[in-house]
């Protein structure tokens, strides 16, 4: 890998930059009381906004971790033939108090009985005379041995959710077995998308070879939907001040009125139109509505132009405003760099978690990929594992409008901006995609 000492180009951002100064700008949106049952089938992972605790220990009562038999007090030989006494099954304990030279047939957490010490397990006994009542034990437990124990794993009043835990499957089935059926959980964002310009239309519309499909918006708002977020798109704004005006104010007011914060998006996203050409409109009508804006050029490609600002309203908290560029690829790289951390954010997650690590592969192209000084390159590349070790190769249409070299990545291979040459065999950092 060739390295220059040039620093980021004068007048941008590098992305690190970038990237720290949107998430300090942003803060997980306000809690909700929330059903657990309601999150099961959500498509989303949503994020405590306060700590629970356990109403109850787990396990609740002493039980088998194995089936087969629960022995008394007094066992120091094996074989040994013990009375059979009675059963313990899952959800039907027993009232038989086992005593020495006694035992319980017992099922996998089922209730241990009284006086029993330790459980046999089924594969160490001979329960061919069962039927007279005795078994045969093969095996001398130690005390203790295939119980748990009652509070083993959690006991009443323990923390079982800190602010920031993701509700995974796997903790909402610890909360559901501690008791708890609801939670304050951060709300799920909602977005709402506008794109620009007079010579999109709209997807199924009728087209000609002059005609650019509105497929960035769509993208988006599958990319935003995937994160669980509720997403409005505002439709494709003409080439007038007036109707740029109009749909991002819709945006910013107008979700569905079902938030008693504030009634619109938490998070506005314009797609084109955000530089200063003549038929560039966004600026200007954000600064009609009184935006509070930081308009970077970023030191990367794609995807250099993006805004990130706050759009304030009469009542409640500012939105969130971010501005992607129009090309298809740029558009959908800055809002996997800039737009899903802060998305992800909002939704609770805590800081040091809203984005994924990047990974080390090794290089497997047949040539160098070579690119200039100055900007952080995000080469479109597929990851695979061959004896263990991640490998990277960069695919073919790595141009800012060629989407099928988007379509058929699945990781971004990450070219830092002070290098020109990354050579086969070099190891690199890579962001899944």
């Amino acid at each position: 890998m060739t390295a220059s000492a040039r620093s980021v180009p004068d007048g941008m951002l590098s992305v690190d930059d970038a990237k720290a100064k949107i998430l300090s700008a942003i803060q997980p949106l306000p809690p909700q009381t929330t059903a657990l049952t309601s999150l099961a089938l959500a498509s989303n992972t949503r994020f405590l906004a306060a700590t629970v605790r356990s109403t109850r220990a787990l396990p609740p009562f002493h039980n088998s971790a194995m089936d087969g038999y629960a022995v008394g007090p007094g066992l120091v030989a094996a074989p040994t033939s013990l009375k059979l006494v009675g059963a313990s099954l899952a959800g039907h304990g027993t009232d038989v108090v086992v005593g020495a030279g006694e035992c319980v047939a017992i099922t996998t957490g089922a209730p241990i009985p009284k006086g029993a010490v330790a459980v046999v397990m089924r594969e160490r006994c001979d329960a061919s005379t069962a039927n007279a009542g005795h078994i045969t034990v093969a095996h001398v437990p130690a005390p203790g041995e295939h119980i748990r124990q009652r509070g083993e794993d959690i006991d009443a009043g323990d923390v079982v959710g800190d602010v920031g835990t993701a509700l995974t499957p796997a903790r909402l089935n610890l909360l559901w077995s501690a008791g708890l059926v609801e939670a304050s959980v951060y709300r799920a964002p909602t977005v709402a998308i506008m794109a620009s310009g007079d010579e999109l239309k709209e997807v199924g519309s009728t087209l000609t070879d002059d005609d650019v499909v509105n497929s960035n918006a769509w993208a988006i708002a599958a990319a935003c939907a995937r994160l669980g977020c509720r997403v409005k798109l505002l439709g494709i704004a003409a080439d007038t001040l007036e109707d740029h005006h109009r749909r991002l104010v819709a945006g910013r007011d107008e979700f569905d009125g079902d938030h008693v914060d504030t009634g619109g998006a938490d998070v506005v996203i314009s797609i084109g139109g955000v530089s200063v050409g003549s038929h560039d409109f966004v600026r200007p009508a954000l600064q009609a509505m009184g935006a509070e804006l930081s308009l970077w050029r970023v030191a990367m490609r794609p995807g250099k132009p993006l805004a990130f600002g706050a759009l304030p309203r009469a009542k409640g908290a500012a939105a969130h405003f971010f501005g992607l560029p129009g090309n298809p690829v740029s558009a959908m790289v800055t809002f996997r760099l800039f737009v899903q951390p802060a998305l992800r954010r909002l939704a609770g997650a805590p800081l040091h978690t809203v984005d994924d690590d990047l990974l080390r592969a090794t290089l497997c192209d047949e040539t160098p990929f070579k690119k200039k000084v100055g900007l952080t390159f995000f080469a479109r590349a597929q990851t695979s594992t061959r004896n263990g070790a991640l490998e990277v190769r960069t695919l073919d249409r790595q141009g800012s409008g060629q989407i099928s070299g988007l379509a058929a990545a699945n990781a971004l291979m990450v070219v830092p901006a002070d290098v020109d040459v990354v050579n086969a065999g070099d190891t690199v950092d890579v962001l899944p995609l």
